[in-house]
């Protein structure tokens, strides 16, 4: 007599799911960095293109369906979504370097802003010009002005110099808390 293992729990299935959905991004992050963010699916024929934002949506309608509980029917649904989409972006390179386009220079290093617009950092202001965004809308910045900017934050600076290896992230003051310290001290004894 076999005993069958129990079904995986919601914990292991959202496990599961998460890891697939990492290599995924994972992935995207990689094209990104080598052929230029967004710029792909645009230096390959329309149909590929086309079918490429099939997929991604499909991939995107498995992710979405698998909350807020998922089941084996949503892993099944997203192992194959994100096969595909694996498979998709190695089609994409292919027909790109078929078609004799050539992954982003390595003089240019390219990010994305919370609002995908697409940045293209570059060393000096010399190669400012030398860049051509392919259609894109994307920001052409040079070391020298990030420089520049950054000599106006000098806490930010000495921050870094503090805490070597610090990450800068968004921080704000709640409003709330904001109200509370500026009181007008008009209530103190002394």
């Amino acid at each position: 007599m076999t005993v069958q293992a129990p079904p995986p729990t919601p914990m292991q299935l959202l496990h599961s799911i998460s890891g697939i959905i990492d290599t995924i991004d994972e992935r995207a992050r990689q094209v990104n960095r080598k052929w230029g963010y967004n710029r792909l699916p645009h230096i390959v024929p329309i149909e590929w293109m086309e079918k490429f934002r099939q997929q991604k949506h499909k991939w995107e309608l498995a992710v979405w369906e698998s909350c807020p509980v998922p089941t084996q029917d949503c892993l099944a649904r997203i192992r194959k979504q994100g096969d595909a989409m694996l498979r998709a972006f190695d089609k994409l390179e292919e027909l790109a370097v078929v078609n004799g386009h050539l992954p982003t220079p390595p003089s240019w290093w390219e990010f994305e802003l919370k609002d995908g617009t697409p940045v293209i950092l570059v060393r000096d202001r010399a190669e400012l010009h030398q860049v051509d965004p392919q259609g894109r809308a994307a920001q052409v910045w040079s070391l020298e002005e990030v420089a520049d900017i950054l000599a106006k934050f000098p806490t930010i600076t000495a921050a870094k110099e503090a805490f070597p290896g610090a990450e800068v992230i968004q921080c704000r003051t709640n409003p709330v808390v904001i109200d509370k310290l500026d009181d007008s001290l008009a209530d103190l004894p002394f």
